[in-house]
């Protein structure tokens, strides 16, 4: 093994890297990078992002992992990252498999093989992943020398699209869990026991464990979800979400690696928070990542001061579903400002809700080097705002952006969506007309007009959410509202303003697969087939290669999409966690009421 090691490293030194562009995202050895020696009998975990070097590095989940699985005694851990199509061409040619980043050695000779889910566009980059790796599609045709392919990650509630390709997928937090199931996988395999009766005992013991192959689905004649019940006895019937409690003492790498190249976030990445306590209507992960749990101001400010020195990076992002929702922010912003002065380290405070405590903010990191404001407003309207539980006044937005201006903010950025329930055009229309006010504010303040990048999505009903009921706008709805609000920009005057829009049919592909059942494993394999991969890249995605594989699998993407769900309808996720049923559908109805629909 170690020699194949060897040859592989060499072929891939002499062969591979001077065939590709950027070949400083493949050759590893970043600065504070951990490098095991392997040994027998040690367990050997591939830790998979499905997405490229560039963004994967830039992903503190995976950071996490890498650290909580390198402290077990006996684990060793390597980070796997999809190669670019570039690169995948050269490593079917010379026929490389997939390897780890820190001893090249193949995927395939792990004995473990993590992949996270972390949205609905990354699902044919799982099949990418198995594929260039050489491991069998689906689980219940693995060979037993294959690695075990375990899931995680914000997806695993709502997995059924893919769930056939994981022996078994972890639910929630992972920095413990994960440990837990490897370190039980490590007796289960000294006792010499088959793939099959190791997953089973480690979905009896593991309430968060969700092993798909011990649960039948089966259809009424009209194709809708009649159950998904456990075929063995002491598997759960719903399987649980674990939940890191002590966040001070949860694992945090305060030793990140440092990319050799560029990445899509190259700054200290600190999470403050765990879970929300707004919930929106619209939020998956409001609604699944459990009760609130906040690290302290001591530890944050431990942690980034530890991951400054080690890393030198020079801009601290603030984590969490909701920043300005944490609740000493005031506090963990002025002991940053004085523990980084002097250092032209910049405080980023990321999708912040607008509220009384926000608009003290901009003042507490006046002196720091500012990142832009980002806020996360939804929609324009008041109304709708307060119907989704997003508690945003205009008196607020009114003080917090006075605020910004006045401490030397010039840009800002605002999230909005379209496709709300209830929703006019008046209320798509209001989205410019709130961004051109914002722009205008400044000229009050500061003089001169703000630069305003407004970001607008389009809504995709999520499980475990009251919209996981409602049916997805079609595509010609948000077609019309992207074309009225460019040309209403033209006529903008004395406000700067940019207008960006996510990808239409990508929208409607991630509602199809949000709220899919197991019937589109298929879908995915045929898509995959025709060249399907980095769906989450404009070079790379073909809608039409979706639509063709649908109508090989005799399967209708509006079925999933656009089709509004009954009350007492099974749903794909229903024996996935997340929060209590009857209480979001309440809360769909209350919706309903509020903006008399």
């Amino acid at each position: 093994m170690h020699d194949m090691t060897n040859n592989l490293n060499q072929i891939i030194s002499s062969t591979l890297l001077p065939r590709v562009r950027m070949p400083g995202q493949y050759i590893g050895g970043e600065v504070n990078e951990i490098r095991s020696e392997y040994q027998p009998g040690d367990i050997a975990v591939a830790l998979a992002f499905p997405d490229t070097y560039a963004i994967g590095m830039s992903h503190l989940g995976l950071a996490i992992l890498y650290k909580a699985m390198n402290d077990m005694p006996g684990v060793v851990a390597e980070r796997v990252f999809c190669p670019w199509v570039d690169v995948a061409e050269v490593m079917r040619d010379k026929e490389i498999p997939l390897f780890s980043w820190e001893s090249r050695r193949p995927v395939r000779q792990f004995d473990i093989l993590g992949i996270s889910l972390q949205h609905e566009l990354c699902y044919s980059n799982v099949l990418y992943i198995l594929d260039m790796a050489g491991i069998t599609f689906r689980s219940l045709e693995r060979g037993g020398d294959e690695p075990l392919v375990v899931g995680g990650g914000p997806m695993s509630d709502c997995c059924e699209p893919v769930a056939d390709f994981f022996d078994l997928i972890i639910l929630g937090d992972g920095e413990e869990a994960l440990p837990a199931v490897v370190d039980e996988y490590r007796k289960l395999r000294g006792q010499n026991l088959e793939r099959r009766d190791i997953l089973l005992s480690l979905a009896r013991k593991f309430s968060y464990v969700y092993v798909p192959r011990f649960y039948q689905c089966e259809y009424d004649n009209e194709g809708r979800l009649k159950s998904c019940r456990p075929t063995e006895q002491g598997v759960p019937e719903c399987v649980e979400r674990a939940v890191v409690e002590d966040m001070d003492n949860a694992a945090f790498p305060t030793a990140p690696l440092v990319p050799h190249t560029q990445t899509t976030h190259d700054r200290i990445a600190i999470e403050i928070m765990r879970g929300c306590p707004q919930r929106c209507a619209f939020c998956h992960a409001g609604h699944t990542r459990g009760k609130v749990r906040c690290r302290s101001v001591e530890k944050i400010a431990e942690l980034a001061w530890q991951s400054y020195l080690n890393t030198g990076h020079d801009t601290v992002s603030l984590l969490s579903l909701s920043t300005s929702d944490y609740p000493q922010l005031r506090e963990l912003v002025e002991t940053l400002y004085k523990q980084f002065e002097g250092c032209h380290v910049g405080i980023s405070l990321p999708s912040l809700r607008v509220d009384k405590q926000l608009k003290d903010v901009p003042r507490q990191v006046t002196g720091t080097r500012r990142e832009g404001l980002t806020l996360a407003i939804e929609t324009a309207s008041n109304q709708i705002r307060k119907a989704i539980g997003k508690r945003v006044t205009e008196a607020d937005l009114d003080a917090t952006m006075r605020a910004a201006y006045e401490a030397g903010w010039r840009k800002v950025k605002l999230y909005f969506m379209v496709g709300f329930p209830g929703e006019t055009e008046e209320d798509i229309m209001g989205i410019l007309e709130l961004a051109a006010w914002i722009s205008r504010l400044r000229q009050e303040v500061a003089g001169g007009v703000a630069q305003v990048n407004a970001a607008v999505s389009w809504l995709v009903p999520k499980p475990h959410t009251p919209f996981g009921w409602i049916a997805q706008q079609k595509i010609d709805y948000f077609r019309k509202a992207k074309q009225k609000l460019l040309e209403e920009k033209k006529s903008l005057r004395g406000a700067s303003v940019k207008l960006k829009f996510h990808h239409l049919e990508r929208s409607i592909l991630e509602g199809v697969f949000a709220r899919g059942d197991r019937r589109l494993s298929r879908v995915l394999e045929e898509a995959y087939a025709t060249g399907a991969r980095f769906d989450a890249w404009d070079e790379c995605f073909d809608y039409n290669r979706y639509l063709t594989a649908f109508a090989k699998c005799d399967l209708d993407p509006a079925f999933y999409a656009h089709r509004e769900r009954g009350e007492n309808e099974t749903l794909p996720w229903d024996h996935l966690g997340g929060d209590n049923r009857e209480q979001l559908y309440k809360r769909l109805q209350r919706i309903t009421e509020m903006l008399e629909i």
